[in-house]
Protein backbone atom coordinates (compact mmCIF):
# COMPACT_ATOMS: atom_id res chain seq x y z
CA UNK A 1 0.00 0.00 0.00
CA UNK A 2 3.49 2.40 0.51
CA UNK A 3 3.68 4.69 -2.53
CA UNK A 4 6.00 6.97 -3.29
CA UNK A 5 4.83 10.75 -3.04
CA UNK A 6 6.39 11.80 -6.16
CA UNK A 7 3.19 12.00 -8.33
CA UNK A 8 1.26 13.64 -5.96
CA UNK A 9 4.77 16.24 -5.64
CA UNK A 10 4.60 16.24 -9.91
CA UNK A 11 1.09 17.61 -9.39
CA UNK A 12 1.88 20.76 -7.16
CA UNK A 13 4.20 21.87 -10.31
CA UNK A 14 1.27 22.68 -12.24
CA UNK A 15 -0.52 24.16 -9.51
CA UNK A 16 2.21 26.69 -8.97
CA UNK A 17 2.52 27.45 -12.78
CA UNK A 18 -1.17 27.86 -12.76
CA UNK A 19 -1.65 29.74 -9.88
CA UNK A 20 1.55 31.95 -10.21
CA UNK A 21 1.09 32.95 -13.84
CA UNK A 22 -3.15 34.34 -12.67
CA UNK A 23 -1.40 36.02 -10.04
CA UNK A 24 1.90 37.41 -12.60
CA UNK A 25 4.40 36.48 -9.88
CA UNK A 26 7.60 34.56 -10.90
CA UNK A 27 8.16 31.27 -9.07
CA UNK A 28 10.26 28.72 -8.57
CA UNK A 29 9.30 25.18 -7.13
CA UNK A 30 11.97 23.04 -5.60
CA UNK A 31 11.07 19.27 -5.11
CA UNK A 32 12.75 17.07 -3.03
CA UNK A 33 12.31 13.32 -1.31
CA UNK A 34 9.77 12.50 -3.93
CA UNK A 35 10.75 8.64 -3.14
CA UNK A 36 9.52 8.92 0.37
CA UNK A 37 7.14 6.29 0.36
CA UNK A 38 3.70 6.97 2.41
CA UNK A 39 0.29 4.62 2.35
CA UNK A 40 -1.60 5.40 -0.76
CA UNK A 41 -4.94 6.51 1.27
CA UNK A 42 -3.18 8.82 3.47
CA UNK A 43 -1.46 10.13 0.11
CA UNK A 44 -4.71 10.70 -1.86
CA UNK A 45 -6.08 12.42 1.07
CA UNK A 46 -3.53 14.87 1.24
CA UNK A 47 -3.52 16.08 -1.71
CA UNK A 48 -6.41 18.63 -1.37
CA UNK A 49 -4.67 20.32 2.06
CA UNK A 50 -1.59 20.37 -0.34
CA UNK A 51 -3.22 21.99 -3.25
CA UNK A 52 -4.40 24.70 -0.79
CA UNK A 53 -1.16 25.38 1.51
CA UNK A 54 0.81 25.69 -1.86
CA UNK A 55 -1.77 27.82 -3.44
CA UNK A 56 -1.40 30.32 -0.14
CA UNK A 57 2.22 30.03 -0.55
CA UNK A 58 2.06 31.75 -4.01
CA UNK A 59 -0.57 33.75 -3.64
CA UNK A 60 -0.30 34.98 0.45
CA UNK A 61 3.17 34.01 1.09
CA UNK A 62 5.37 35.28 -2.16
CA UNK A 63 5.57 39.08 -2.14
CA UNK A 64 5.17 40.43 -6.41
CA UNK A 65 8.18 41.18 -8.35
CA UNK A 66 7.86 44.68 -7.22
CA UNK A 67 8.05 44.11 -3.05
CA UNK A 68 10.51 41.44 -3.78
CA UNK A 69 12.45 43.93 -5.46
CA UNK A 70 12.28 46.19 -2.45
CA UNK A 71 13.03 43.72 0.11
CA UNK A 72 16.61 43.18 -1.99
CA UNK A 73 15.08 39.34 -2.81
CA UNK A 74 15.40 38.17 -6.21
CA UNK A 75 12.24 38.84 -8.13
CA UNK A 76 11.68 34.75 -8.13
CA UNK A 77 10.23 33.48 -5.91
CA UNK A 78 10.76 29.83 -4.22
CA UNK A 79 8.73 27.24 -2.96
CA UNK A 80 10.59 24.17 -1.37
CA UNK A 81 8.27 21.06 -1.61
CA UNK A 82 9.80 18.20 0.30
CA UNK A 83 9.30 14.98 2.55
CA UNK A 84 11.19 12.55 4.18
CA UNK A 85 10.68 9.90 7.40
CA UNK A 86 10.96 11.00 10.99
CA UNK A 87 10.30 8.46 13.84
CA UNK A 88 7.76 6.37 12.34
CA UNK A 89 6.17 9.71 10.29
CA UNK A 90 6.13 11.38 7.00
CA UNK A 91 7.25 14.21 7.36
CA UNK A 92 5.94 16.93 4.13
CA UNK A 93 6.84 20.86 4.32
CA UNK A 94 6.22 23.58 2.44
CA UNK A 95 8.39 26.14 2.73
CA UNK A 96 8.24 29.65 0.79
CA UNK A 97 10.98 32.46 1.07
CA UNK A 98 8.06 35.41 1.10
CA UNK A 99 6.95 37.69 3.35
CA UNK A 100 6.20 35.52 6.11
CA UNK A 101 3.16 35.44 8.54
CA UNK A 102 2.90 38.70 10.50
CA UNK A 103 1.18 38.08 14.03
CA UNK A 104 -0.14 42.26 14.55
CA UNK A 105 -2.01 41.70 11.34
CA UNK A 106 -3.51 38.96 12.08
CA UNK A 107 -4.96 39.64 15.52
CA UNK A 108 -5.65 42.63 14.05
CA UNK A 109 -7.90 40.66 11.56
CA UNK A 110 -8.92 38.22 13.96
CA UNK A 111 -10.54 41.25 16.12
CA UNK A 112 -12.15 42.66 13.02
CA UNK A 113 -13.84 39.50 12.20
CA UNK A 114 -15.23 39.15 15.89
CA UNK A 115 -12.55 36.07 15.87
CA UNK A 116 -10.87 37.63 19.17
CA UNK A 117 -11.69 40.17 21.66
CA UNK A 118 -9.56 43.24 21.84
CA UNK A 119 -8.31 42.76 25.13
CA UNK A 120 -6.95 38.91 24.22
CA UNK A 121 -3.52 38.70 24.72
CA UNK A 122 -2.04 36.19 22.56
CA UNK A 123 1.33 34.61 21.54
CA UNK A 124 2.77 35.12 18.06
CA UNK A 125 2.73 31.32 18.12
CA UNK A 126 -1.01 31.73 18.92
CA UNK A 127 -1.87 34.20 16.47
CA UNK A 128 -0.16 31.92 13.56
CA UNK A 129 -2.54 29.23 14.22
CA UNK A 130 -5.88 31.78 13.38
CA UNK A 131 -5.31 31.07 9.92
CA UNK A 132 -6.89 27.96 10.55
CA UNK A 133 -10.15 29.56 11.87
CA UNK A 134 -13.05 28.76 9.93
CA UNK A 135 -14.11 31.97 7.78
CA UNK A 136 -10.94 33.27 8.47
CA UNK A 137 -8.85 35.48 5.75
CA UNK A 138 -6.13 38.30 5.52
CA UNK A 139 -7.44 39.26 1.96
CA UNK A 140 -9.00 42.15 1.43
CA UNK A 141 -11.00 40.77 -1.66
CA UNK A 142 -12.13 37.83 -2.57
CA UNK A 143 -10.59 36.28 -5.86
CA UNK A 144 -10.59 32.74 -7.60
CA UNK A 145 -7.85 31.87 -6.01
CA UNK A 146 -8.30 32.94 -2.14
CA UNK A 147 -10.19 35.53 0.49
CA UNK A 148 -12.92 33.39 0.82
CA UNK A 149 -11.61 31.57 4.65
CA UNK A 150 -12.26 28.59 3.58
CA UNK A 151 -8.81 26.32 2.79
CA UNK A 152 -6.63 26.45 5.85
CA UNK A 153 -9.59 25.08 8.39
CA UNK A 154 -10.04 22.51 5.89
CA UNK A 155 -6.48 22.23 5.79
CA UNK A 156 -6.54 21.67 9.71
CA UNK A 157 -9.39 19.33 9.49
CA UNK A 158 -8.30 16.82 6.93
CA UNK A 159 -5.00 16.71 8.19
CA UNK A 160 -6.07 15.71 11.60
CA UNK A 161 -8.58 13.14 10.35
CA UNK A 162 -5.49 11.52 9.03
CA UNK A 163 -4.08 11.49 13.02
CA UNK A 164 -1.89 13.93 11.52
CA UNK A 165 -0.48 17.84 12.69
CA UNK A 166 0.39 20.83 10.94
CA UNK A 167 3.24 23.16 12.43
CA UNK A 168 3.93 26.59 11.23
CA UNK A 169 7.57 28.11 11.11
CA UNK A 170 7.62 31.71 10.13
CA UNK A 171 9.96 34.29 9.78
CA UNK A 172 8.70 38.12 9.01
CA UNK A 173 10.34 39.51 5.69
CA UNK A 174 11.75 35.93 5.31
CA UNK A 175 9.22 33.42 4.59
CA UNK A 176 6.97 30.57 6.09
CA UNK A 177 7.22 26.80 6.44
CA UNK A 178 4.34 24.49 7.00
CA UNK A 179 4.86 21.20 8.58
CA UNK A 180 2.81 18.34 8.31
CA UNK A 181 3.48 14.82 10.18
CA UNK A 182 1.41 11.87 8.99
CA UNK A 183 1.71 8.81 9.94
CA UNK A 184 3.18 6.08 7.83
CA UNK A 185 0.05 4.06 7.11
CA UNK A 186 -3.42 4.16 8.29
CA UNK A 187 -3.06 0.57 9.63
CA UNK A 188 -1.60 2.19 12.59
CA UNK A 189 -4.80 4.05 13.08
Amino acid sequence: RMIPVKQTFQKMARIVRDTSRALNKEVELHLSGEDAEIDKTVLERLADPLVHIIRNAVDHGLENREERRRAGKPETGNIYLSAYHRAGQVVIEVRDDGRGLDAEKLIAKAIAKGILSPDTSISPEQAYQLIFAPGFSTKEEVTDISGRGVGMDVVKTNIAALQGNIEIETTLGKGTCFRIFLPLTLAII
